[in-house]
């Protein structure tokens, strides 16, 4: 999960890589229009509840990918 999110924010959210998986959205560059994209399109496309409780601006993409993942979340392939 954390290399499909980080897959993620270096492509569409433009995210220099490596990311940082302990950095919080915000310190990567996201702002709250940018997190709020971010939790619609993970909604979509791994089909859980992707809530703003989920996708803060403190969110890190550890927690962001545990969280998605105690929600039965797999990766498209």
């Amino acid at each position: 999960m954390r290399t499909y999110i980080n897959s993620l924010l270096t492509g569409p959210y433009q995210v220099p890589p490596p990311v940082a998986e302990d950095a919080s959205l915000t310190q990567l560059g996201l702002d709250s229009l940018a997190l709020a994209e971010l939790a619609a399109e993970l909604q979509d496309v791994l089909r859980v509840p992707v809530t703003g409780d989920d996708v803060t601006p403190h969110t890190t993409v550890t927690e962001l990918a545990t969280s998605l993942e105690a929600k039965g979340a797999t990766v498209p392939r």
